[in-house]
């Protein structure tokens, strides 16, 4: 199923992308305007050259306000730009080109908590629009207990997914579940936690015509910050640290402990 493929591909990019971020609360504390990330593969023998694989720049209230990402430092010949729009600290549109031409563009409306209850997509190429109704469901002592997107499209196509949260006794969140309209499911992420709730793994499940798993193990350094992870398949990351918190430059292994990619990461800041 397309769909189920296209939503597996987005689940892994998500957190492979998450785990490769600073911390929002040291690009707030550092008035971080931009971030431009840097890659180096150290598996190409005599390489010298590093590529802009991203750059992010941000307001003031450290809201990202532009994403480039330029797909060719990876083997692919296209880029994609992002184009963020606030009003009163909320995203109220989403702007996406691919290789300068205009790909989508979301528009977003919220409820009195501030989640987004409506969201209309517009594709360019196809001139298809997708509106996504939300809902969202609290428990008793007001966390996230699901939530569920109805999807329509121009010829009147409808499609539902629904995510259900489950929480530990410390108020963490510790899985994730999501189904279709069918109630088969999509995929599962399921965080184990230690005792002050930092994450100690993460296990990613995709279901469907093309089910994949996925576990990442995480260590901190002494002030808390994630200094190194590995995933199931025996892959490493390293991140060093500025003195300011944010991160310097992270180092990527293979499976056979191998030195494969290495990103490094500069700042602008807002005065």
């Amino acid at each position: 199923m397309k769909r189920q493929l296209f939503f597996s591909i987005l689940i892994l990019l998500s957190f492979i992308m998450k785990a490769q971020q600073n911390d929002t609360v040291f690009l707030r504390l550092n008035k971080v305007a931009t971030v431009h990330k840097y890659q180096f593969v150290h598996a190409f023998e005599g390489n010298e050259d590093t590529c802009l694989l991203e750059l992010k720049k941000f307001n003031k209230n450290s809201d990202v306000i532009f994403h480039r990402t330029d797909m060719g430092c990876i083997g692919w010949n296209n880029t994609e730009e992002r184009f963020y729009t606030y009003y009163n600290d909320q995203l109220q549109a989403l702007e996406i080109r691919r290789d300068n031409l205009p790909y989508a563009k979301s528009l977003f409306e919220y409820d009195d908590l501030n989640d987004p209850i409506k969201i209309a997509t517009h594709y360019s190429e196809t001139d298809d629009t997708l509106v996504s109704v939300n809902e969202y469901f609290r428990n008793s002592k007001n966390r996230m207990d699901s939530t569920i997107a109805r999807r329509k499209n121009n010829l009147g196509e409808q499609s539902q997914i629904k995510n259900v949260y489950r929480y530990d006794k410390r108020k963490n969140l510790v899985q994730e579940y999501t189904t279709d309209e069918s109630g088969t499911p999509l995929s599962m992420v399921s965080y184990e936690r230690l005792s002050d709730g930092k994450m100690k793994s993460k296990a990613i499940t995709i279901y469907g015509d093309n089910p994949s798993f996925k576990q990442i193990y995480y260590e901190y350094d002494q002030n808390g910050r994630v200094f190194s992870t590995v995933d199931s398949q025996n892959r490493k990351q390293l991140f060093f640290y500025k003195k300011n918190g944010l991160i310097n430059n992270m180092l990527t292994y293979n499976g056979n402990g191998a030195l494969e990619v290495e990103f490094l990461f500069n700042y602008t800041y807002h005065e």
